[in-house]
């Protein structure tokens, strides 16, 4: 598969050409940083692949994504576009197995995620969450309940799974609606597959 990931700084384009390494279990890999606040809002567009989104101290985003196969990382190009308090993040390219994606971008941050098909995981991020994915699985650590003030989750086929909120369900056409009075909203959205919302590590699996 061929990922590309685009990076601009307050409107500006950088292209970064990914260099390829090893790690020990035979796995390449490549990497992109880019400066970005916290309190911002980040846009993913996402294609096929396996992706870990985690919340970090650092003032910036760091992309990571791996294969076995060399040859198609060398397709690989990164791509972040940032504006001020915004940026976007998009990967593309052609199908192919085994990618993995960790991405870490500051803890208090808007997420807006789209995702063709895949896993998804986020952990540790404060603040509003829009995500939605055709197939696959959906796991959010959304840390506290009294943080948010909506909270809704949906799945066509499949389980819902959001111990903080006391639901679970499993089926066809299977949702929830939950109200409080914390600052953020939280909305996940699934075709098929599984979405799980937790708040400790027992719920996560």
């Amino acid at each position: 598969m061929r990922l590309a990931f685009a990076a601009a700084v307050l409107g500006t384009a950088l292209v970064a050409a990914p260099v390829a390494q090893s790690t020990h279990d035979g796995r390449t890999w490549s990497s992109l940083d880019r400066p970005f606040n916290p309190n911002g809002r980040l846009r993913m567009d996402l294609v096929a692949g396996e992706y870990r989104i985690v919340g970090s101290q650092d003032n910036g985003i760091h992309l990571q994504w791996s294969l076995r196969d060399i040859d198609q990382l060398a397709k690989v190009h990164a791509r972040a576009d940032v504006h001020d308090r915004d940026a976007r993040i998009t990967t593309d390219g052609p199908s192919s197995k085994g990618l993995k994606f960790l991405m870490r971008v500051p803890a208090r941050s808007d997420l807006y995620i789209r995702l063709t098909a895949g896993e998804l995981r986020v952990d540790g991020i404060e603040g509003n969450k829009d995500i939605e994915l055709h197939a696959g699985e959906i796991r959010v650590n959304v840390g506290r309940a009294e943080d948010y003030h909506h909270v809704d989750a949906s799945v066509w086929a499949g389980e819902l799974h959001a111990a903080p909120f006391q639901m679970f369900k499993e089926g066809l056409f299977r949702s929830f609606d939950w109200n409080g009075k914390g600052p953020y909203r939280l909305h996940a959205r699934l075709k098929a597959g599984e979405v799980r919302l937790y708040a400790n590590s027992d719920d996560a699996r």
